[in-house]
């Protein structure tokens, strides 16, 4: 049953309450201003490259190599670099092989240099330069820059392209950091032209200047004594907080209810607990405690800084007593509105559980990311009793001066720009000066040609005085189109109404319909806005769970695509606010414009036509007429077909046979056919008549290995095996029923889902949308009324946060491949994510069912001090090694480990 679209009204509503969606992605540029440089890297003064009055700042910097990861230097550039002289930091230039070192041999191939300068304190970062030689057999392409507080969690900052002419030997590439980071970890990647054999480089240098020491943002109470004392510097920012009591993260009634009950709670007069500056703790009046037997649940709090900055550094004061009182570690989002967050990283907690004070969990900030919120999300140990919490201090430093003349002419505005996926992009300019130029509005300009001044021009989007976007300086901007190169704008209109005109403009280019670089490009869902056939209405309150629906799928942070029948403008919008596009079904060319303006660039024809009995040939005619229709309006859609109900050979007019079938339609085992869609796409439900994988049970997704397989044999045996694939549907239900799929419990779907986004991963599978997002209905035994992550309320089930840890720690990563030394009924994958600077390797027992079967342990070597270790069920954990070796007991749950060198699974006992 469909179910009517409600008034366009209601997106007034929803623009509201979501504002623009923050997902952290690479940053592709930035605007700026020039400014006065110093060098910073320690390169050498006096020399062929630096004179000797050359500007510099005496920081001890040093450099290393990166030899893992996905950016790996080649081996020739370790080889050849000086220890006693470092080439990049010598002073000297090529051609002279003692100032200079190069990569091997290799024509096209993707070859890497990557860097990191350690500044050994935080600076200003304005520019780096890489000295490259470009002739005919040796160029540098390309290099990225990366910034970091802390060594571990990296953005980046900038790319520049190599234009200097052929044979201009070593000549600088310089890359301005717009606006200004400030960092003490620069990495750097050079890319190897792939067309020439060798790269060549000469030096590397970091610029930029001193920075003041960072200041406390959050308002805590200055004691005469202690570690917040009248000697630490403090920004009158005027702060406060709040503790978020709404799903996804409730915090715990009790931390609310002790929390800032008046004078007599915290020693100094009616300080709230959080920043009344008391870290030692030893009075309980300064403290606030949730109530016994709070396992595995949260204390979330959202602090009002009252402007904007840039945030260093975040104490989190927790209680380690008895091994039951014991927070396990906290997630850091920050959002320049207080509408849309982006997440900087998970911090676990590496005290002793038996430390018996309290201890301080301290995170950093990423460079380039600006907060006037931050929401801090503290999660109590699984097997924590009581989550105590003290003190927590935001440090970091202001942005910009407001105090300042205001100017008659405004700055031009500096800006980031951060490509979500194909059609979604985020613009940030939220260190703009706005005080001091007197603006209150701004236009965004948004052209596929290049431009010096909006006149003549109309804005894409004008953010207008005190809307959401003007007071947070954020926009997130859709529908961009997929393979395309925009130029992007950001100008200033003073309150006066008048608009500064000439700019710089910004180069983006979008990736394609079917992904970018990372991982992250699969996670998608079906999400019927209004619900589908077995959908139970909510009545009056059906609006109010629509915005529930969004909140909650905004939050999840790194969906990309919906998948529904009707191509309503008003969902485009409201959708497409919370970050999400659509895959509609294909009802003729008369809806395409509008949907490729919408996001839209994948259809369908048919759903599980195999179920419903098609006949194959008269399936692949209708796709020729629609393949057709569509490419005839838009050549970028694509059609996706045919959405298999299965991939068995178990009945012989359904599954695989039925794929045969269609293929061999055309009389020519599939020539024609394979011609007549651009993408594959089925529904590899583990159906309950499935055989288990061997020492498995039935209905676990490690069968998907072998159903993926057999759709690859039978796509290869009709000539279509270049064909990309997706998933339109597949999900676990939590209902009480079987005759159709496995029923599972809430946890065991969220295991499920977790390993069957990485087999899919693993497997090559562009998009998977999980089936679905919200119960249908509240029947027990009904299967579609329970396949959702949150049920017929509202609330998250297990499932919803599984998915939510699986983005936050896959969604930035590049896949590295199958932990190797393990086998049924072990599972692993290994991601390397160039933000986190590290590797991501996952781990599980599929043959694990309950808390009564035998845990696993893994014994895994590193030759790191120890690993991080996130589950998916929301837990963090340190582990030590000893005498390189760390253990780590496996269960269906994936757990994942982060560490900065290749780990090694020696055995599984």
């Amino acid at each position: 049953m469909r179910i009517s679209i409600k008034s366009c009204a209601l997106i007034s509503a929803f623009v509201i309450l979501l504002g623009s969606v923050s997902v952290v992605f690479p940053a592709s540029q930035t605007v700026q201003a020039a400014v006065n440089q110093k060098l910073l890297s320690g390169n050498a003064v006096g020399s062929e490259l630096f004179p000797a009055d050359a500007p510099a700042i005496a920081t001890g910097a040093s450099y290393t190599w990166l030899s893992e990861g996905t950016h790996a230097t080649d081996p020739g550039l370790l080889a050849s670099d000086e220890s006693a002289s470092p080439d990049m930091s010598d002073g000297g230039n090529g051609p002279d092989e003692n100032a200079s070192n190069s990569t091997g041999s290799v024509v096209g191939a993707a070859v890497y240099g990557t860097l990191i300068y350690d500044l050994k304190s935080v600076y200003k970062v304005s520019s780096v330069t890489v000295w490259a030689d470009t002739n005919n057999q040796s160029d540098m392409d390309q290099f990225e820059v990366y910034a970091s507080y802390d060594g571990l969690t990296y953005n980046r900052v900038g790319i520049q392209e190599n234009t200097n002419a052929q044979d201009s030997g070593f000549a600088p590439v310089s890359l301005a950091i717009k606006p200004i980071v400030n960092a003490q970890y620069i990495k750097v990647i050079m890319h190897k032209d792939p067309n020439k054999q060798v790269m060549r480089l000469g030096e590397v240098a970091v610029y930029g200047d001193a920075l003041e020491p960072m200041a406390i943002l959050s308002n805590n109470y200055l004691r005469a004594s202690g570690t917040y004392n009248t000697t630490k510097p403090k920004i009158a920012t005027g702060a406060s907080y709040t503790w978020l009591t709404e799903n996804p993260f409730i915090t715990d009634g009790d931390l609310i209810k002790f929390d800032n009950d008046g004078s007599k709670n915290d020693t100094v007069g009616g300080q709230p607990d959080l920043i009344d500056g008391s870290s030692t703790e030893s009075d309980a009046a300064s403290t606030t405690n949730s109530i016994w037997g709070s396992k595995g649940k949260f204390g979330a709090v959202v602090f009002n800084l009252n402007d904007v900055y840039q945030i260093g550094k975040i104490d989190v004061w927790t209680l380690a007593s008895g091994g039951n009182k014991f927070m396990d570690g906290y997630e850091v989002l920050v959002s320049t509105d207080g509408v849309n967050y982006t997440s900087l990283s998970y911090t676990t907690n590496t005290s002793s559980r038996t430390a018996n004070v309290f201890v301080n969990t301290s995170s950093y900030g990423v460079p380039g990311q600006f907060a006037k919120y931050v929401k801090i999300i503290m999660h109590n140990a699984n097997n924590s009793e009581i989550l105590t919490v003290g003190e927590i201090a935001i440090w970091g430093w202001k942005l910009y001066d407001a105090s300042l003349p205001k100017q008659a002419t405004p700055d031009q505005v500096e800006f980031t720009a951060k490509l979500k996926n194909y059609s979604t992009m985020y613009l940030d300019w939220s260190s703009y000066n706005s005080v001091v130029n007197n603006v209150n509005k701004y236009g965004v300009y948004v052209e596929t040609s290049s431009f010096t001044s909006t006149l003549g021009l109309t804005p894409k989007f004008t953010a207008e005085a005190k809307s959401i976007e003007q007071l947070g300086k954020y926009l997130s901007y859709f529908a961009l189109k997929p393979e395309t190169t925009y130029y992007v704008a950001v100008t200033p209109f003073q309150t006066t109404g008048v608009e500064r005109r000439d700019v710089q403009t910004l180069k983006v280019t979008t990736p394609s319909v079917l992904g970018g670089d990372t991982v992250g490009d699969i996670f998608a869902i079906n999400d019927a806005p209004y619900g589908g056939g077995n959908y139970m209405h909510h009545g009056e309150t059906e609006d109010l769970f629509l915005m529930t629906k969004l909140r909650l799928l905004r939050d999840l942070g790194g969906i990309n695509k919906n998948r529904w029948w009707d191509h309503s403008n008003a969902m485009k919008t409201l959708y497409g606010k919370s970050g999400l596009n659509f895959h509609y079904f294909y009802h003729g060319p008369s809806y395409v414009e509008a949907d490729n303006n919408g996001g839209a660039y994948t259809f369908s024809t048919y759903n599980e036509p195999d179920l419903a009995n098609r006949n194959p040939a008269s399936v692949a005619a209708q796709l020729k007429i629609n393949h057709d229709s569509l490419k005839a309006i838009s050549s970028k859609s694509l059609l996706v077909e045919p959405a298999l109900a299965g991939l068995d050979r178990l009945d012989p007019t359904k599954g695989l046979n039925w794929l045969d079938d269609f293929y061999n339609s055309d009389g020519q085992n599939g020539a024609l056919v394979k011609t007549y869609f651009d993408v594959m796409d089925v529904h590899p439900y583990v159906k309950y008549e499935y055989p288990a994988v061997p020492g498995l049970d039935q209905g676990t997704p490690e069968k998907l290995l072998d159903t993926l397989k057999q759709l690859k044999d039978t796509m290869v045996s009709h000539g279509d095996g270049d064909k990309p694939i997706v998933i339109t549907e597949l999900g676990w239900s939590t209902y009480t029923g079987g005759s159709y799929l496995k029923k599972v419990d809430r946890a065991t779907q969220r295991n499920y889902l977790a390993r069957a986004y990485m087999h899919a991963i693993a497997n090559g599978i562009r998009t998977m949308h999980w089936y679905d997002f919200a119960d249908d209905g509240t029947e027990t035994n009904n299967l579609e009324h329970n396949l959702g992550l949150i049920d017929w309320n509202g609330k998250p089930k297990e499932s919803y946060y599984g998915y939510y840890t699986l983005i936050r720690v896959l969604k930035d990563a590049n896949y590295v491949g199958v932990v190797p030394g393990i086998a049924n009924p072990y599972y692993g994958y290994q991601f390397w994510d160039e933000n986190k600077n590290r590797y991501i390797t996952s781990l599980w027992d599929a043959s694990w069912q309950t808390t009564s079967t035998a845990t696993r342990t893994a014994t895994i070597e590193t030759t790191e001090p120890g690993v991080t270790i996130v589950g998916i069920d929301g837990s963090y954990k340190y582990v030590a090694a000893v005498s390189g070796v760390v253990s780590v007991p496996l269960t269906g749950a994936p757990l994942f480990i982060y560490s900065q060198a290749n780990v090694t699974v020696n055995s599984i006992n």
